[in-house]
């Protein structure tokens, strides 16, 4: 027989029994559908999560802590952590709490205490602090220039008030924002180390250490990133150089002592680098953190969610397969005269098998392609909905 006349007579054969037909495809269909919007439902949680997290923080970027007494976060450490494959920048957040640096202006009248950061200079741009104006600290700036976050300007506070000293930088009941006491940007500040020294009766016997500093640009308010909104920085060595400084003017010794670092932070090449640079870290005894911890537990219960989805459709369209299965099971005790008939007009038993399994073939297409359908339909409503609520 040629291919035609088996084609034409399965689509005869399905089409007589049309109720038949339309209920075992709708199993297909089912199936089908089920399948694709379980996968289409684990990858949007996927891409939910990451696009969530991805708003709490940089997912490349990982939190080492000096917390552990037996290690030290110093340079050979820092050094030891640039070197490992997948880090694009490793860079301290350097404050040195023994010892006070406090930038003020206008006369000292508007003073910002403790808020100063060490970093290396490439560092800022690199783990992704965008500029809202000016540039990123670079070779060649003037001495002590400094980068500092959108809403620097509001730590500042009236040193000649006791009571709404501060502006808060945020919309009154207007929608209006004040500006803050300090123009960034254009009023001369002043960075002040004032000595702790004082002798037996009160009277300061140290020296401070007074210079003026330049700002050279202004970060981009970011909430994931509450440094990089309120805090200033500078190059590290200019910063260690200060410290030095000031301890030799006031008598601190010094030697031999290391300088360490309570935090730092380490940039990654990309988000699959990160669990394994992580894990290094961790191997040198350091405790740190990243976004790719809850990255990870929410990509396991998306799986979670998506393997009992796909699970419960895998069995309908099992269902579905016997269906079908019973279906042609059915036709052929039904249809024994005709295939006798057949095969006395001179069919093969080879083109009476080809044809009861097209018929079987077309039904199954006929399901897979109105599942598929549905599946897009199902899937379009879904995130219509999601976005709604």
């Amino acid at each position: 027989m040629r291919l035609s006349d088996i084609l034409a007579i399965c689509v005869r054969n399905l089409t007589r029994r049309k109720l038949r037909t339309f209920l075992t495809a709708l199993g297909v269909v089912i199936g089908v559908g089920l399948i694709i919007i379980a996968i289409s439902i684990g990858i949007g949680l996927t891409q939910a999560y990451e696009e969530q997290l991805a708003s709490w923080g940089d997912l490349t970027v990982i939190e080492v802590y000096n917390w552990n007494s037996t290690v030290t976060l110093d340079d050979a450490a820092m050094a030891k952590i640039q070197a490992l494959d997948g880090v694009e920048i490793a860079t301290p957040f350097y404050q040195n709490w023994d010892v006070a640096m406090q930038i003020t202006a206008r006369n000292g009248r508007y003073r910002n205490t403790n808020s100063l950061y060490g970093v290396y200079p490439e560092a800022l741009e690199k783990l992704g602090y965008e500029l809202k104006e000016g540039s990123y600290l670079k070779d060649g700036d003037r001495p002590y220039s400094l980068v500092v976050g959108e809403n620097y300007a509001y730590r500042f506070y009236d040193t000649k008030r006791q009571r709404n000293n501060r502006v808060d930088p945020y919309p009154d009941q207007f929608g209006r924002i004040k500006d803050p006491f300090v123009d960034i940007m254009k009023d001369k500040l002043l960075l002040t180390m004032p000595s702790q020294k004082y002798d037996g009766n009160g009277n300061k016997t140290g020296k401070d250490i007074e210079l003026k500093p330049t700002v050279v640009g202004v970060l981009l308010k970011n909430d994931a990133n509450w440094e990089a909104t309120n805090y200033a920085f500078m190059d590290i060595n200019e910063m260690k150089a200060l410290i030095e400084k000031y301890n030799r003017q006031n008598g601190i010794k010094t030697q031999g002592k290391k300088i360490t670092y309570e935090q730092a932070k380490v940039k990654c090449v990309d988000v699959d680098a990160v669990a394994a640079v992580q894990a290094e870290i961790k191997g040198m005894g350091f405790d740190c953190s990243s976004m790719n911890d809850s990255r990870e537990y929410m990509q396991e219960q998306a799986m979670m969610i998506q393997l009992v989805l796909g699970g419960l459709a895998g069995v309908s369209l099992f269902v579905a397969a016997i269906g079908i299965a019973n279906t042609m099971f059915m036709s052929i005790y039904e249809r024994t005269r005709e295939i006798g008939v057949m095969k006395v007009i001179g069919a093969e038993i080879r083109d009476i098998r080809i044809m009861f399994l097209l018929e079987a073939g077309m039904i199954g297409l006929l399901g897979g392609i109105l599942g598929v359908a549905l599946s897009f339909g199902g899937s379009m409503a879904f995130n219509t909905f999601a976005a709604g609520a």
